[in-house]
């Protein structure tokens, strides 16, 4: 995971409320300027300015192709708006690989039974149902953290 250091000039940028509110509003979808003085009931004037503060700072970025300015989230405005999504990757993992070693355990404790008095093997279904279980909910781990993988990645795009 990459570290975010951020300097006196992004202490500055960040020091706005306005500007944390159109981080906040480019982090769902890029937006215009329009869009944001409208979102945030500010003047355009006004959220430009904004803007070109976030852009100096290279916390945000637009395409010049075209006639209206999308301003997106730069892959650093990112990181420092969400710094702790790869933790959740490694916590869903680590829980998943909990939950299939003690799924497994019961699945192989209900096949091997347990041998009482007499010398006969007892099953026990409950074993079974608690094993199968929790390889269900490995798998459900498993797609959460594909699923977080995926964002995550798609934000550092």
């Amino acid at each position: 995971m990459e570290e975010t250091t951020l300097d006196r000039d992004d202490l500055a940028a960040l020091s706005s409320d306005v500007r944390v509110a159109i981080l906040k509003s480019l982090d769902s979808q890029p937006m215009t300027t329009s869009e944001l003085a409208d979102g945030l009931g500010l003047a355009k004037s006004t959220v430009h300015e904004h803007l070109a503060v976030l852009g100096d700072a290279d916390l945000v970025t637009h395409e010049n192709a075209r006639k209206w300015r999308d301003y997106t989230l730069t892959r650093r405005a990112r990181r420092i708006l969400h710094p702790g999504r790869d933790h959740r990757i490694v916590f869903l993992l680590g829980t998943s690989l909990v939950a299939v070693t003690a799924g497994t355990l019961c699945v192989t404790s209900y096949l091997r039974g347990f041998v009482v008095q007499g010398g006969s093997v007892v099953r026990e279904p409950l074993l079974l149902y608690a094993g199968e279980a929790l390889l269900g909910v490995t798998v459900v781990l498993w797609c959460l953290a594909v699923r977080c993988r995926r964002r995550t990645s798609l934000c550092r795009e």
